[in-house]
């Protein structure tokens, strides 16, 4: 059996939906993969999120445990943001919040904010020398101490184009000041969306090897405002053809049917327990070498994902892997052997 390179925290598959609430955005971060930003209103329709909360709610009897709200920026429309919370926590939901901190312009009125939202079990707070033009750091220290002083669990979540520039290399150690480093998260940026305007100014470090390490993101699938449903809410939403991650739309499927698929997924799970260096190694073992990307960027497991699924030859390669028996029984039970999951066998997917 592969080593599994399973990163420590990450949550058990389907435990955990993301629900993107909307593009809107205090902030136009060169690195925003879904270009939120000021100008921006889309947004989900309420009665679409009641819908689709009290579907996630029911699905196997209370099987996800997590409402994860996200955008764009959730706290752009507070009334909406409590609406929504609500009714998760109605639907006996735990609800977590993604945020720049753009309000918490003072420590007392961001305590007070938070206050006013007890609903929030865990909030995730992004910060980066993209955020900072527009979020000052006084900010996300604000936001850090009150969401302590309310009790409610944090991280802080920052991205570069490389671990060794010296401005992520400053803020991180601006960061270990005010938290214990275990609460800083860094991920990759990925050159899509804004950043694809600027690739020639980018910095990243390359390598002929793929990374390693298994996809972190697929564990949660997050539901778009147009109710499209994506594995992973990576640069992967770009790809609007079909491809493994692109789970479903709510117009014509419901979350029942949906989650069912992701969970007998082969490419999706395969990707969980060992990222798309395996991926690759089976596909040069097909003879579709030729397919493989040429460099990647190191560090970014998504970059090596949208790498393989921008091609039409590979994705056509996944769909026959779909039918491999031998596979789908070894993805299957490697999921119950180190995951502890075994809802691809359950639903009859080996």
């Amino acid at each position: 059996m592969d080593t599994v390179q399973k990163p420590s925290g990450d949550p058990p598959f389907l435990r955990n939906v993301g629900l993107f609430l909307t593009y809107h955005c205090q902030a136009s971060c060169a690195h925003c993969i879904v270009r939120a930003g000021p100008d921006r209103h889309e947004e989900v329709n309420l009665d679409d999120a009641r819908d689709w909360i009290r579907q996630i709610a029911s699905y196997r009897n209370h099987y996800v445990y997590v409402l994860s709200l996200t955008g764009g920026e959730p706290f752009s429309n507070l009334t909406m943001l409590r609406e929504v919370m609500e009714l998760a926590v109605e639907c006996k939901l735990l609800v977590s919040v993604v945020t720049n901190g753009f309000w918490a312009t003072k420590r007392h009125t961001a305590k007070k904010l938070l206050e006013s939202l007890p609903k929030i079990c865990f909030i995730s707070i992004s910060t980066d020398q993209y955020h900072q033009k527009y979020v000052p750091f006084e900010r996300v220290k604000n936001a850090v101490w009150a969401a302590r002083e309310c009790g409610i669990p944090y991280y802080i979540s920052v991205v570069t184009e490389n671990e060794s520039d010296p401005d992520y290399q400053q803020l991180n150690s601006e960061l270990v000041q005010i938290t214990a480093p275990g609460a800083v998260r860094t991920g990759i940026t990925f050159p899509l969306g804004r950043a694809a305007e600027a690739t020639a100014q980018l910095k990243y470090k390359t390598s002929s090897v793929p990374p390693k390490e298994a996809c972190q993101a697929a564990s949660s699938p997050c539901i778009f405002p147009d109710a499209r449903v994506y594995g992973c809410i990576g640069p992967l939403i770009d790809l609007r053809y079909d491809h493994p991650l692109l789970l479903g739309n709510l117009r014509d499927s419901s979350i029942s049917e949906i989650f069912d698929r992701a969970e007998t997924s082969v490419a999706l799970h395969a990707l969980r327990l060992w990222g798309p260096n395996r991926l690759i190694s089976l596909l040069r073992d097909s003879g579709l070498g030729v397919h493989v990307p040429k460099s990647y960027i190191e560090g970014s497991v998504c970059n090596a994902c949208y790498s393989l699924l921008s091609d039409a030859r590979v994705r056509g390669w996944l769909r026959d892997l779909e039918q491999d028996a031998d596979f789908r029984k070894k993805v299957a039970y490697g999921r119950l052997f180190y995951l502890s999951e075994s809802g691809m066998l359950e639903l009859g997917g080996a």
